[in-house]
């Protein structure tokens, strides 16, 4: 837990300290904040009052079976703050609103645009963002800013998508510069692997949470989670496990990942191209991911229907998945496994059945309490994870706050 100082001049340093407290929390009273925080009784006094005064935080009903004079438990206002967050996958772009009680308020989904121009993109994201605003009926002035989740290889610092392999020309694209410009909004960019690991995380309610999260979508990527800490890496593009081989037998098939690699095993464009090769659906255009989701999803509505074909193609992307899931299990030896991401709900009632015990047989060291489950949080958990993030860097204790310039 984090700890304050009574010092005057940090004072905004200790507002978020004792918010953060109450935010984790689901009613703590006065005293119970200065215990976990080390403050003064006088100081709780001063902050909550301005908390309250703020609308972040609001007293609730005591509980009525204490004794003597009830303490009032403080939780935050729903209504206080709100977030945006968006996911760019190059099929669907997912939007979520969350309030302070990082609830989902609001959520709409669009199809990407296949334009190879950014702006194009850039604009639809905005006029998504002021819709969702609108729809919810909210002060534009309570909404603290604007999470995008995107595909890597990033440069969070400078908030530019570098070279993703599947966004065409969207080199060096300034989008954290343009989407503010855009939505006049404070942007925060972060991977979509990331995203989703933070999602995960803050909607468990376990004590310790360590776990890898296998995210799926158009690409395919993973992020860990360590003692409830999200593993960036050193540049902030954790995740990069596509070309892990998990097939080396394939056939290579007519697209640019490495043969027998993991995303040749998932991906909806390979699934697709496996489908077309023996004749279950028509080969779509490979340069619109649309198209190619669309596919995806009618592949995965033949194996749920009884389709045999199908079947073997989804059973198949299974055992290679729970293959590579087995070489990171036993790389980080962690005790869980969560899987998600906008294709997850589509490929979970052939995929869910099949890995658990292939990753048990996988390991090194054999146990057989290894959790292997599907996200808890939905096919949006991307775009939750990257509003979470705006909440976070706003709202929570920093030690950048404790610097003086």
């Amino acid at each position: 837990m984090r700890r304050g100082s009574n010092q005057l001049r940090l004072a905004d340093y200790n507002q978020a300290v004792v918010l953060e407290v109450v935010r984790r929390s689901r009613g703590v009273s006065r005293a119970d904040l200065q215990r976990a925080t080390g403050l003064s009784s006088q100081t709780i006094s001063n902050i909550t009052r301005r908390l309250i005064d703020d609308h972040l935080v609001r007293e609730s009903a005591p509980g009525g079976n204490a004794r003597g004079r009830p303490s009032i438990p403080l939780v935050t206002d729903p209504d206080g703050a709100y977030s945006v967050g968006v996911h760019i996958d190059p099929a669907r772009l997912t939007v979520v609103l969350l309030d302070l009680d990082g609830e989902v308020r609001l959520t709409c989904q669009k199809r990407t645009p296949q334009a190879t121009n950014p702006s194009e993109v850039t604009a639809c994201i905005a006029d998504a963002v002021d819709g969702l605003i609108t729809e919810a009926g909210i002060a534009r002035t309570r909404v603290l800013g604007l999470g995008i989740a995107a595909p890597g290889p990033l440069d969070i610092g400078a908030g530019v998508l570098l070279d993703p392999p599947q966004l065409p020309n969207w080199r060096n694209v300034q989008l954290r510069a343009d989407l503010h410009e855009a939505t006049g909004l404070p942007v925060l960019l972060d991977k979509d692997v990331t995203a989703a690991a933070t999602a995960e995380l803050r909607s468990s309610h376990e004590a310790s949470n360590t776990f890898i999260f296998l995210y799926l979508g158009s690409g395919v990527g993973a992020s860990v989670v360590l003692d409830n800490q999200v593993v960036r890496g050193t540049t902030n593009n954790i995740g990069e496990i596509g070309d892990l081989v998990v097939d080396p037998d394939a056939e290579r098939l007519e697209w640019s990942g490495r043969r027998g690699g993991l995303a040749a095993a998932c991906v909806p464009e390979a699934l697709v191209l496996q489908a077309a090769r023996v004749g279950l659906l028509p080969l779509p255009n490979l340069s619109d991911y649309v198209a190619i989701d669309d596919a995806c999803s009618s592949l995965c509505a033949l194996a749920a229907a009884g389709d045999g074909g199908a079947s073997r193609i989804l059973d198949h992307a299974a055992r290679r998945v729970a293959v590579g899931l087995g070489v990171l299990v036993n790389l980080l030896d962690v005790p869980r496994v969560v899987i998600g991401g906008p294709l997850w709900g589509r490929l979970s009632p052939v995929f869910l059945p099949v890995i658990p015990g292939i990753v048990e047989r996988e390991l090194v060291v054999r146990r057989r309490n290894i959790e292997v489950q599907g996200s808890a949080v939905g096919d949006q958990v991307a775009a939750q994870g990257a509003a979470e993030l705006v909440l976070d860097h706003f709202l929570a204790p920093r030690a950048s706050a404790l610097m003086v310039g």
